[in-house]
């Protein structure tokens, strides 16, 4: 898992997590920095493998849950994102309502920027 930080950007939090986005989940790294909110796919192509969000370009972000493969039920663990190009976003992360604050807390800033 490949990741290029900017010059002078700081990690906020990061997991283990699946992008649960596409059809087949896929296994990787959430990482919120005070600028972006990165999935960092299990490849070494930066580009490829790799999902960028700018926090100025979440205009929603909210619980969500995923299903049991065993069991069909519920899992409470999923976050749903949605950027102002309305492309919606879902990761499956532990300590979901950890990462929800932490996202509201750092998208604050970069709204009032706008």
């Amino acid at each position: 898992m490949n990741v290029i930080l900017l010059e002078g950007e700081d990690i906020i939090k990061e997991g283990k997590c699946f992008n649960s986005s596409l059809i087949n989940r896929q296994p990787g790294k959430l990482i919120l920095t005070d600028r972006r909110l990165i999935f960092a796919g299990p490849g070494l192509d930066f580009e490829r493998d790799n999902l960028i969000l700018n926090l100025r370009d979440i205009v929603s972000f909210e619980k969500s849950y995923t299903f049991n493969i065993v069991k069909p039920i519920p899992l409470y663990n999923g976050i749903k994102i949605t950027t102002s190009d309305k492309q919606v976003y879902k990761f499956t992360v532990t300590e979901r309502d950890k990462w929800l604050n932490l996202i509201k807390w750092h998208i604050r800033p970069h709204r009032s920027k706008k």
